[in-house]
Formats: C-alpha cells, structure tokens, sequence
C-alpha cells in the first residue's frame, strides 16, 4: 500500500517540460487555422435567419481558452487533475435551440486540446469529417418553420375550426383552449407554407363568430 501511494505521489508531483514559446504559439496558430473550419461549417449549416453571429464567436473563443488553459496546465499533472474537478462543477443553463449546436460546442473543445497536444493531424481529421456531417444536415431554407396560430371569438362552432386548421395545415397541435360563457380563445402549433396561410384565414372568418386571427412566427431564443 505504502508503495502504491508513493507512486501515486510521484505521478502527482511530475512536472513535465513547460511548452516553449514556439510551441505555444504554433499551438494558437493552429487552433485558429481550425477555428476557420469550425466557423465556415457552422455559417453554411445554417440559414440566414438561423445563424447566430454571436454564438460563432463563442465557438472561435472556447477553442482558443482549452489551448490556452491546456497550454497552462498540461505541464502539471495535478494541476491538470485540479482544473478539470473544478470545470466538473459548472454548469451551463442556455437553452440550446438547434441540438447540433451541442456538437459544435464538443468540437471547439476538440480543436483546442488537439492543438495544445500537438496532435494536429488528429485535429485537422476530425475537423473535415465534423464538417461533412454537420454540412449535410443542414435545414432546408424551404422548410416549413413552427407557428403559433391564435384565434378568438363567440359563439362559433369550435369543431368546424379544428376541422378547418387540420385540413390546412401540415401539422397542428392545440397548445391552449380558454373557453369563456361568451367568448374563446384557441392557440395552435402550426406548420403551413406562408403563401397558403391567407386561404386557411379566409376560411375561419368565413365563420360566424370569429373576431381575430393572428399567425405568429416562431421568435429566436435569446
């Protein structure tokens, strides 16, 4: 037991070659030559109204902080050991509106611990594969976007509105239903191209006892 502490001790107690100043810089050079990858990716994996400019250039600066921090800590193992039991207990509460944007997240950690390694074929690699699968999935600009149909009235058959935003639209969901004595008021989950949105309004005012019909677009997460 005495010499399984002592080697554990000794493991601990290594310091490793601090990286040179070269070594440093190539280590930043390259993660921002990867960087470029991971920007052009995500630019083109998304539509113009899906891009996010500013989460981008938290991508390009958490790829640069990993090499920056493993540049510092790579030399001690236990300081190594220390800053990761500290990052355990972070915890991130965005709200992540694309799931691909968890990936990409992962992969500017990636290109900062390949860079600061010297692992830069290893980087470079998994950088285009990323960026082909991540290309490939990208959303159609043509793609039909949720929103949120409201509509209030009296007096209506609420049947026949059910009827009519179900024919129209490709996908419905009923989200909300305040009926009143003498009024209500119905909120959808909608996807229905924009061009075909007027005729379904048409119909609903076409019932009696219809007041108001608003179709709202899906509004970004801040």
């Amino acid at each position: 037991m005495e010499k399984f502490n002592d080697t554990v001790n000794e493991l601990l107690g290594t310091v490793l070659p601090t990286p040179s100043t070269a070594e440093i810089l190539i280590s930043l050079a390259s993660a921002l030559l990867l960087c470029a990858v991971l920007w052009l990716t995500y630019r083109f994996a998304n539509t113009a109204a899906s891009y996010e400019p500013k989460f981008a250039a938290t991508l390009i600066s958490l790829a640069l902080i990993t090499t920056i921090l493993m540049d510092l800590i790579q030399s001690n193992l236990a300081l190594s050991l220390g800053m990761l039991g500290s990052l355990s207990i972070v915890r991130f509460r965005t709200n992540i509106r694309d799931p691909r944007d968890i990936g990409f997240i992962f992969w500017s950690m990636a290109i900062g611990l390949s860079a600061s390694t010297g692992h830069y074929f290893i980087g470079l690699a998994g950088s285009l594969i990323l960026s082909v699968c991540l290309l490939a999935s990208r959303k159609n600009s043509t793609a039909l976007e949720d929103m949120l149909l409201v509509i209030r009235g009296s007096n209506t058959d609420i049947s026949s509105i059910h009827s009519i935003v179900k024919e129209d639209c490709a996908k419905s969901t009923v989200k909300a239903k305040n009926i009143l004595s003498d009024s209500y008021e119905l909120v959808y989950q909608v996807r229905i191209p924009v061009e075909e949105s007027d005729s379904m309004i048409q119909g609903l005012f076409h019932l009696a006892g219809v007041d108001s019909v608003n179709l709202l677009a899906s509004q970004k997460m801040s």
